[in-house]
């Protein structure tokens, strides 16, 4: 499969993506089973869906991940991978089902490297994809490409869990056997202490220059709703719950 067969798959359709997040804990992921579907990174260990599952990632750290090398392979969904950072970490992969993509210029507040085209929107899949510190941003371009008319985020709260475990990802609710974890090369990793992929700050500031370059395609040639446990300044989509929008958009 090439990267070209999936532009405009997905003409005007509903497409879901979804992030690992604490709020997935609490979506029924089986209101998802018949649409096309884009996990982030650990976001997908919430999904049980065989069919127009796809896989992206930017991080070259999610190799170091059991989840990448031991359930990824047994999974029958499209890896989407940021070629510059994993094109070496595929050996575990089924590789009729790794496609490679490449960034335009990085968009990352708070540094001063922010060029605004790094985050247009551009309808060609096989030309760059918008270049961040988070996967999100990619997969959205990826689903604007496949001919998406409507995009759901799912999990990209961006902050930790508010029921006072203050846990970073859906997963740690989980019994510790079955959690994910590290695996390679010894590293620490602290799940209360760690940085966030952006502090909550930059996290708006990324998303409020995203809306503002994208402005005459959000709204107009596709639709993004937000679904995610968000702070409460991100107000740049409509908010609603995955059944509003089922009922509203979805088929």
């Amino acid at each position: 499969m090439e990267l070209s067969d999936l532009q405009d798959r997905y003409k005007n359709k509903l497409i879901f993506i979804i992030g690992a997040a604490p709020s997935v804990r609490n979506l029924d992921i089986n209101l998802l089973e018949k649409y096309p579907v884009i996990a982030v990174n650990s976001g997908i260990l919430a999904i049980k869906k065989k069919e127009d599952l796809y896989f992206v990632s930017d991080d070259e750290g999610v190799s170091q991940w059991s989840y990448y090398i031991r359930e990824l392979p047994d999974l029958d969904c499209v890896c989407l991978l940021y070629e510059n950072k994993l094109k070496g970490h595929t050996k575990f992969l089924n590789k009729d089902k790794v496609i490679f993509y490449k960034h335009k210029s990085w968009f990352s507040p708070p540094s001063t490297y922010n060029l605004p085209e790094g985050l247009e929107l551009t309808k060609d899949i096989n030309k760059p994809i918008i270049g961040s510190r988070i996967s999100f941003s990619s997969a959205i371009h990826l689903a604007y490409c496949m001919g998406a008319k409507t995009i759901v985020l799912l999990g990209n709260d961006n902050q930790l869990s508010q029921d006072g475990n203050s846990f970073r990802y859906f997963w740690q609710y989980w019994k510790k056997e079955k959690q994910p974890h590290r695996i390679g090369r010894a590293m620490k990793f602290n799940f209360l202490t760690q940085n966030l992929g952006f502090n909550s700050k930059d996290f708006i500031e990324y998303w409020r220059h995203f809306s503002e370059v994208n402005k005459e395609i959000i709204g107009k040639e596709i639709e993004i709703i937000n679904c995610s446990d968000t702070p409460k300044e991100f107000n740049f989509f409509p908010k609603m719950k995955i059944e509003e929008v089922l009922k509203k958009y979805g088929e």
